[in-house]
């Protein structure tokens, strides 16, 4: 295949190009910015901007250092609460876009390289996490990072490999839970690179794992550690063991990836105006046009050794971590699915090039027409839910607010799902206990009520259902499943205890 031919554009035409895919980016991750903190995780991170401290939850275990060090850098800049949880992400985020084009042109062309720039700017899943005061911007920024520096590796010197290692590494320590898709990115280096890899990579983790150690403690760290592994894997980590019943994954799975992660219709989730619609459809066309054409050429063996590199790339980050996820992840949370809407975007990358190259003289029409289907639906189905996201504080958000402008906090006492953690945080002279089980809740909110409590208690409480007969709905948050596809429904119920029974009457 000559290479010259690909990429027959002018540089600069394509770094313009590139740098306006850049922009888009960046101005979607702004238009997705919250206003408030938006649920538990980020009230920890919240937290840990003042003080580390894994025992406190300041943040949660596995304390995310990296993003973390990032975000109290922003902080200390001057930077809002939220904005400094955000920025890593979105500043990381507009340089692994930029890397990804320009590493990518050598082995997928001008067409190839920015249709894979284009899937990561604007694609719904990375827009709304790159925004969100949370560590998963941050580190679907660094696995992205991780894997460019992986795919230049074959060509380079060896230092070229301790520096994959190394980004891999320090990835390891921005979102610990890309574990298996940073494994996987070894397979595509080569095996005469891979102990220099490893040695990066060494580096890279104890370039953050050394101060953690020394921050928290050893025994402590490792009490924390064995806890926490413990109670994700069978308590409360939403992992197979916890919810077993494969239908429950199979849906869940499903609506990560192509509903939330890559705007496509899914039954069950409307809400959409015509051209809303028409424009998940037309996406949909898209993507599957350039994964057919590249199954086809797949088929055909007629994948040029640069595609089958980035092809292999895709499958190595995205199966082993897809299998992790439909495993030992919460599927509640769509934004555990990043790293499978990358390793997609980049196989509809490389389709693209596919197409691209049926007429090497100039991109045929197919190909074009295919990355403008691709680029002008991605942007109308993701628009709608960053502007939802930028304008309207999450149902658990708004819960605190209507709870701390409606209710009085002497005498009121509120039992709550996570939202416990954005109460402490916001409204502190409000009572408000989250309680771990549903036996627990009804003993609770029984002891109170007879104390002559006014009790309050949300539809997220575990076994608020039990209490039905006795719950009076007060007021609904609620907001698209694709923007929060956990807690995105959330009712506040007044409980009013069953009236003692009348003493019979004697005759």
């Amino acid at each position: 295949m000559n290479l010259k031919i690909i990429h027959s554009a002018p540089s600069g035409a394509f770094a313009g190009a590139l740098a306006l895919v850049v922009g888009a980016g960046v101005t979607a991750r702004v238009l997705a910015l919250p206003r408030l903190l938006p649920d538990l995780d980020a009230v920890n991170f919240a937290r840990s901007l003042g003080r580390f401290e894994l025992a406190a939850q300041a943040p949660h275990f596995p304390g995310y250092p990296v993003y973390v060090a990032l975000a109290r850098l922003a902080s200390a800049a001057g930077a809002s609460e939220v904005l400094a949880l955000a920025l890593p992400g979105i500043v990381l985020g507009a340089v692994a876009i930029g890397a990804l084009g320009f590493v990518l042109r050598r082995y997928l062309g001008d067409t190839g390289a920015l249709a894979a720039a284009a899937l990561l700017a604007l694609l719904p899943l990375p827009v709304l996490f790159g925004a969100t005061p949370g560590s998963d911007g941050t580190g679907l920024a660094f696995l992205v990072l991780a894997a460019c520096a992986s795919l230049s590796v074959a060509d380079s010197a060896p230092r070229v490999a301790v520096l994959a290692g190394a980004v891999a590494g320090v990835a390891l320590g921005a979102r610990p839970s890309f574990l298996p898709a940073l494994l996987g990115l070894a397979l595509v280096v080569p095996r005469g690179q891979r102990l220099a890899a490893l040695a990066g990579s060494g580096i890279g983790v104890g370039a953050w794992l050394v101060p953690l150690v020394v921050l928290t403690g050893p025994a402590e760290l490792l009490r924390i550690c064995s806890g926490f592994l413990l109670g994700h894997a069978g308590k409360w980590g939403g992992t197979v063991a916890v919810r077993p019943d494969l239908g429950w994954r199979l849906e869940h799975f499903g609506f990560d990836i192509l509903a939330a992660g890559l705007g496509l219709p899914w039954p069950g989730v409307g809400g959409d105006s015509v051209p809303v619609l028409a424009a998940r459809l037309l996406l949909a066309l898209g993507l599957t046009a350039a994964l057919v054409a590249l199954a086809h050429a797949a088929l055909r063996a007629s994948l040029s050794a640069s595609e089958r590199r980035v092809a292999l790339l895709a499958l190595a980050l995205g199966g082993p971590y897809a299998a992790w996820m439909f495993l030992g992840q919460n599927l509640l949370k769509a934004r555990h699915a990043l790293p499978v809407v990358l390793a997609l975007s980049l196989l509809t990358a490389v389709g693209v090039a596919v197409l691209a190259r049926a007429r090497p003289s100039r991109p045929s029409r197919v190909s074009l027409s295919v990355a403008g289907a691709l680029a002008v639906s991605t942007s109308a189905v993701m628009l709608p839910v960053a502007l939802e996201q930028g304008r309207e504080p999450s149902p658990a958000a708004r819960l605190v607010a209507h709870v701390s402008s409606k209710l009085a906090p002497s005498g009121t006492l509120l039992f709550t799902g996570e939202e416990a953690r954005l109460f402490e945080h916001y409204v502190p002279h409000f009572r408000a206990g989250r309680p771990a089980t549903g036996e627990q809740l009804r003993r609770e909110v029984e002891r109170v009520a007879a104390a002559g409590a006014d009790v309050y208690v949300t539809s997220t409480a575990p076994g608020a259902e039990a209490l039905a007969p006795h719950l009076e709905p007060v007021s609904r948050f609620t907001c698209d499943r694709r923007v929060r596809s956990h807690a995105h429904d959330i009712v506040l119920f007044h409980y009013r205890p069953a009236p003692p029974a009348r003493p019979e009457k004697v005759l």
